[in-house]
Order: C-alpha cells, then structure tokens, then sequence
C-alpha cells in the first residue's frame, strides 16, 4: 500500500506481501487495517495501471509525468483547502477528527506546485487547468464539500501513500528523470523528516487507529471513513485511467513499428512470389 495510490510509486519484490506487512503494523480490528482491507481490489486495481503508465513512458516524458501529477495535485490542494476551511470554522466545543489528522504537519499542496512549475514553466497553471480530467474534476468537487470524517478518508488515500514510504522510494527514480527541482512533493516524507521513514510511519498508522473513541458515534464515524476510503480509492484509478497525454517518442516508435511490419510483409510476398516462380518452373509441374 505504500507505493500504490502515487501516480508512479513502484515497490521491488511481492507488494502483496510488502503491502500485508503494512496492514498488519496497525491495531486487530482498528481503523487503519479496516481501510487497508477496503481498498484491497482498488489496490490491486492500482497496481495494474501503474505498471501500464510505467510502460508507457511515464518517466521519460515529463508532460506525461506532469499531468498525472497534476491530477493528485487538484485533488490533494481541494482536500487541503477543505481541511483549513472545516478547521477554521469549527467550534471549539466540538473538536474535528481532521484536526488531529492536521498535527501530523503534513501539506503537499505547495510541493506538487513547485514540481509543476520546475516540469511545465510560468504557464503551468494554466496547462494544468487544460490538463484536469473528468474524473479529477468530480474528485474536486467532492471534496470541496466533504464533511470531517470524509477528509479524513481523503486523507487516508491522498496523503498516506507518500507518508507511508512511498515518497521516499520514489524521490530518486524522479530525481533522475527530471532533475531535483522535480522532487519538492517529497521533502516532508524522506531522508530524516520527523524522525525518519519507520518514525513517521508509526505515526500515521497509530494516529489512525488511535482517532476515535469507543462509543456509537465512533462506530458510525469508522464505518463512514472505511467506506469513503474505497470511493476516494476508485476515484484514484478512475484520474490515472483518463490521462491523454503520450511520450515523446511515440511516434518514432509507431513509425519504426510500421516500417518494420511493412518490410515483413514484402519479404513475405516477395517470399511468396519466388516459391511460386520456382514450382511454375518445375520440370514436374503440370500445364
């Protein structure tokens, strides 16, 4: 789980396995292992089309890299955004689940900003705004209006990949793509930061399974959340499965594939022509 939900986190050896181990450093029957098993099918889901943008070049092609990035970039600024506003016009009598979320003193909103300018330029804000998708559009405008427990669930899907471990898996593959400029998204979930990738993963996993208390309210608020994480989830996939933009070298490929598929073809009727020329000639062939 720790390198899915990011549009190109990757995990060497079995993520099954890998994403089990993470499951299982939460609490038996707490919240945090009750979302990991929501969203099992969209992870697998995630995985695959992971795997499909890597083969398509995600990495070597920086528009490509930029505009799922972009996607993640407006939900991630709408849920931030919503979060400070639910915060602000909270009453104090009644404190928020999406405060506590807050003192984990996350914030990747300016981070994927700096990434898009460093990718696109000055304009990128206006190529992002052209480049937002049907499906990033709906996740916007859903969490422009969710309510406390459903940021926290946002929070889960949108935040927890990279604080989990995935930023700082992926930091160096983007490094050497695009150059250190790319990498600002990062900078809070690798190297040191609060403590170091085990610290801040025990964090996380404890935040969530220590947020509610042990009465009705929690019970109906925990179910909420779980079922909020699997529909944030497949709003996920449903962003990386509507990207439009191709690698550079896409039409050099196509074209080496045609000239290649096109030599095939006259060998083989070139093939074909000759072996009928050699039995035509035959001395056994027949008038």
């Amino acid at each position: 789980w720790s390198t899915t939900y990011h549009p190109i986190n990757t995990m060497s050896g079995n993520e099954d396995d890998q994403t089990d181990r993470v499951r299982n450093q939460g609490k038996a029957d707490g919240l945090f292992r009750a979302c990991m098993d929501e969203i099992r099918s969209s992870h697998t889901t995630g995985q695959a089309l992971r795997t499909a943008t890597l083969a398509a070049g995600l990495l070597s092609d920086r528009c490509c890299y930029a505009e799922l990035l972009g996607q993640f970039y407006v939900a991630t600024a709408a849920l931030e955004k919503r979060m400070d506003e639910l915060i602000k016009n909270s009453d104090d009598k009644k404190p928020l689940l999406v405060d506590k979320v807050k003192k984990l003193g996350y914030s990747f909103t300016s981070g994927y900003e700096n990434d898009l300018q460093a990718l696109l330029g000055q304009e990128w804000k206006s190529i992002i705004k052209s480049w937002t998708t049907e499906p990033a559009k709906q996740y916007v405008q859903r969490l422009e209006t969710a309510n406390d427990v459903e940021c926290v669930a946002a929070t889960f899907i949108l935040h927890g990949p990279l604080v989990i471990g995935g930023g700082a898996m992926l930091k160096p593959r983007v490094e050497r793509a695009f150059g250190e400029s790319a990498t600002n998204v990062f900078e809070d979930v690798t190297g040191t930061a609060k403590g170091g990738r085990s610290s801040r993963r025990r964090e996380f996993i404890d935040l969530y399974d220590s947020l509610l208390h042990n009465d009705s309210v929690a019970k109906e608020q925990f179910a909420t959340i779980v079922e909020k994480c699997g529909e944030f989830m497949k709003l996920n996939n449903q962003m990386m499965l509507a990207v439009r933009q191709k690698p550079w070298w896409r039409t050099y490929v196509a074209a080496s594939a045609a000239a290649i598929v096109s030599a095939l073809v006259w060998r083989i009727v070139a093939t074909s022509a000759e072996s009928s020329t050699m039995t035509n000639s035959s001395p056994n062939a027949t008038a």
